[in-house]
């Protein structure tokens, strides 16, 4: 009965942390209230006018030890790509420079990266006539940066913007027909740590205060975009409040950072409930991937490409069924921009299969196609160009649409990985492991007949999982009553979560300590969902080890046969082998994994890692002469 409450208990939390995650990345409970500084209708014929197109940059990682052609290929792109694009201004948005040694696990600002990252600079605006290059820094670009004014901060001399903008900043782009702002904003950890802990992105009291006067500076503008290297789920706020709600005026807010995560997620886009969208952009390190964002009046579209791949074509109308414009839009005409070397193209537009009719260029990139949208009002539909250059199909663009406001969810993963606040919830995994770790020694200790509380029943097949579960509970039973293991097990947890895992010099110069909630360097705290989940992989790949295998030992005797128990071989391959693999993992991990970041006195002074190494020995020690005693006793 007892195990039957507490399987409804974890049950219902399970629900509960399921209901709460649907929740908040549920993505139906918008925002749509208007700006009251927005235009309200939009109509789109076949003019030309209110229209203009920037790029996004991220993630290039210009390294002296890796990839030569991260670079070059990006001064290919400036000279031969980018001047048939021809934008209005680059916005580059974090990682610049790799900043590791040829390990990857060491990091340090190095000046050939840096030069070469402003000789990229200064070639791409020589190529396109001093394009507007804005850009800022990324966590790569803080590796090992003391302060802002340090002349380790090389974003300050070999940057576009870090001379005169070395933090958050504020450009209105003007135009004919209006104002349009980006605000950049710097969430880099300031001191800058060598990795890998500063893989969230931290704000100040006194970089928030920035951002809201950049903010209420902007609000004029017919549109307003952020943009950042981290996403907005991997941001801490020194008061706690949500980046989210800081930003909540802006049309979309663009970052890097995650590098679709090996691929597992290309299109990682989603809008949040104050009806901001925001867009992560593949890297050009390993993807060569860009983005070309067309602003057309006063309405966002945008196309992710790889390098190489052309024509690149955006529709501004009819909108992408993921993209609603906020407005409310009539039109006359299809509206769709093609981005190509060649001048001699036909470009055919199909809606649901069926063809439309062939657009006709107006000026420069754009194409327009008479439509009669009254035919298309219910539903989703999906729509196509074709382009072509002398017969031969060169590119086609398929999009869905939707004109009574049907929306296109955004994936799962994609809303996760945006959506969430992965700093929280690594502090509650954390915890939730140490917390339920302590409960159920300390609550199995109080067991005086651990008969009590084991599964009964003689169904089948669920026998076999019932003594399997009675017989490990039996097991850490064993370890609970025993008190010196439960002592040293139950106080290195508590450690884990409360005490200093290694004092170590992270930034040159200055000794830090690391604490499972941060990085104390400097004076200031340091946030980091890193944290977390090196606490979450100790607590798995040691501590909870730890415990069954100890367990494993004490319940020895009683699990196997006199005979059995006297060969070596048995005791090989069920006491030592298992042992010896988790002590030299955990070796591994304490030679190899703190010392390459931060030198060898985080080995020396590291009690979580190093000390985890004399824990594991002690444990075995003490469960081995517990199990010969009782071997003995029973004998």
């Amino acid at each position: 009965m007892k195990l039957f409450a507490v399987s409804l208990m974890f049950i219902a939390s399970f629900c509960i942390f399921i209901g709460f995650i649907e929740n908040i990345v549920n993505t139906e409970h918008v925002d749509n209230t208007p700006n009251p500084r927005e235009i309200n209708h939009i109509h789109f014929n076949e003019d030309d006018l209110n229209l203009w197109w920037f790029v996004q940059l991220t993630d290039i990682h210009v390294s002296k030890f890796k990839d030569p052609k991260r670079p070059e290929d990006l001064i290919k792109f400036c000279r031969h790509h980018l001047p048939r694009i021809a934008p209005e201004l680059i916005i580059v948005t974090g990682d610049l420079t790799d900043a590791k040694y040829r390990n990857e696990r060491g990091s340090a600002q190095f000046i050939e990266e840096w030069k070469g990252y402003g000789e990229v600079v200064t070639l791409c605006q020589k190529y396109n006539n001093d394009v507007k290059w804005l850009d800022l820094r990324g966590n790569h670009d803080a590796f090992n940066v003391p302060d802002m004014d340090d002349r380790k901060n090389l974003f300050r001399t070999y940057s576009e913007q870090g001379g005169v903008n070395p933090t958050s900043y504020l450009y209105t782009h003007k135009t004919k027909f209006g104002d349009y702002s980006f605000i950049a904003m710097d969430a880099t950890p300031d001191p800058g740590p060598r990795r890998p802990f500063n893989f969230c992105g931290s704000l100040r009291e006194k970089e928030i205060k920035l951002l809201k006067k950049l903010s209420k500076d902007s609000k004029n503008s017919n549109m307003t975009f952020w943009f950042g290297h981290y996403p907005t789920s991997f941001i801490v706020t020194a008061d706690n409040s949500d980046v989210r709600q800081l930003m909540r005026n802006a049309s979309v807010y663009f970052c890097g950072h995650l590098h679709t995560w090996a691929g597992l997620i290309p299109d990682m886009y989603t809008r949040h409930r104050t009806g901001m969208y925001e867009l992560e952009l593949a890297d050009w390190k390993d993807n060569r991937v860009y983005r070309v964002v067309a602003i057309d009046n006063n309405v966002m579209a945008f196309s992710d490409q790889v390098f190489h791949e052309e024509p690149v074509v955006i529709f501004t109308n009819p909108q992408h069924a993921k993209f609603p414009s906020p407005h409310k839009v009539t039109s006359s005409h299809i509206r769709l921009l093609v981005f190509s070397p060649s001048e001699d193209l036909s470009v055919t537009v199909y809606i649901d299969n069926q063809k439309i009719g062939i657009a006709k260029k107006v000026r420069g990139p754009l194409y327009v196609l008479p439509w009669k949208p009254e035919l298309f009002k219910n539903g989703q539909h999906h729509i196509k160009a074709v382009v072509k250059e002398k017969d031969f199909v060169i590119q086609e663009k398929t999009q869905p649409f939707s004109l009574d406001g049907t929306i296109e969810p955004f994936p799962l993963r994609a809303r996760l990985i945006l959506m969430l606040n992965f700093p929280l919830l690594g502090k509650c995994l954390f915890y939730f492991l140490v917390i339920v770790y302590c409960v159920v020694l300390c609550l199995l200790r109080r067991c005086t007949d651990i008969r009590s509380i084991q599964l009964e029943g003689r169904m089948m097949p669920a026998r076999f999982i019932r003594n399997f579960i009675n017989l490990w509970i039996f097991r850490i039973w064993l370890v609970s009553k025993t008190t010196r293991i439960f002592l040293i097990l139950i106080s290195f947890t508590i450690y884990l979560a409360v005490g200093p895992w290694f004092v170590a010099e992270v930034v040159d110069g200055h000794t830090g300590i690391l604490f499972v909630w941060g990085l104390y360097v400097k004076g200031a705290i340091l946030p980091d969902f890193l944290t977390y989940l090196y606490g979450i992989f100790q607590m798995v790949t040691f501590n909870i080890p730890l415990l069954f295998h100890v367990g494993y030992v004490l319940g020895y005797p009683q699990s196997f046969s006199e005979a059995s128990r006297l060969r070596f071989s048995h005791r090989l391959r069920h006491l030592y082998i298992p042992m010896i693999a988790l002590i030299l993992f955990q070796s591994y991990m304490t030679l190899v994994e703190f010392p390459y970041a931060y030198g060898t006195k985080a080995m020396i002074l590291g009690p979580v890692r190093t000390g985890s190494i004399f824990v594991g020995l002690y444990c075995y020690y003490l469960a081995r002469s517990h199990h010969s005693k009782s071997a003995l006793h029973s004998s």
